[in-house]
């Protein structure tokens, strides 16, 4: 929560120097909203970037909650690449590392583990923009994304004589899944 509130604070900032019409290099801020569905129910997403342009190229750093399967905060680079004659549509690429959120405890008393681990983050996709303003655009776009965790599950066995062994079983998640969003575009 930090994190996105000095992302948000550094671009409202900043925002001031992109304001000369002169400039080459802008400061923008993107806020997505979505669902990321696939072999589970679809799920809400939130994701928030900022980072600098030049011509047809933005380049910055982004964090977001990704509630799909587990909950996860993505913290990632983002890369956009505008194409077309007024420049409206935009592929764009995050990278990143997934973190994994808190889960919700089992009330199983043989569970003596259950952590989750972070791992790979990846968003990929297509987008179309729509002008409202100078500095106000409205996104909308599809791709594909992939959040990659590992859950470490330990159970007592039960025994006789204590003290009873423990077996430990690793679960690996790539979880694939097709992304939509709706985004707010803010700067030059």
């Amino acid at each position: 929560m930090r994190v996105m509130i000095l992302i948000i604070a550094l671009s409202a900032s900043l925002m001031g120097l992109s304001q000369d019409a002169t400039q080459k290099i802008g400061i923008r801020t993107v806020t997505s909203i979505g669902f990321a569905g696939g072999e589970s129910t679809a799920k809400p997403l939130f994701h928030l970037s900022g980072g600098l342009t030049y011509k047809k190229h933005f380049a910055g750093l982004g964090v977001g909650i990704d509630q799909y399967l587990f909950n996860s905060y993505p913290v990632y680079a983002d890369w956009r690449m505008n194409f077309g004659k007024m420049r409206l549509g935009f592929i764009y690429l995050n990278g990143g590392y997934n973190l994994p959120g808190k889960t919700r405890q089992d009330d199983d008393e043989f569970k003596t583990t259950n952590t989750f681990n972070g791992g790979f983050f990846m968003d990929a996709g297509v987008g179309y923009r729509v002008k409202l303003s100078a500095v106000h655009r409205l996104l909308f776009s599809a791709g594909y994304s992939q959040k990659n965790m590992s859950n470490r599950v330990g159970y007592l066995n039960w025994c006789w004589a204590p003290p009873c062994l423990e077996s430990l079983y690793t679960y690996q998640y790539k979880l694939g899944r097709v992304v939509a969003k709706m985004s707010w575009e803010f700067g030059r």
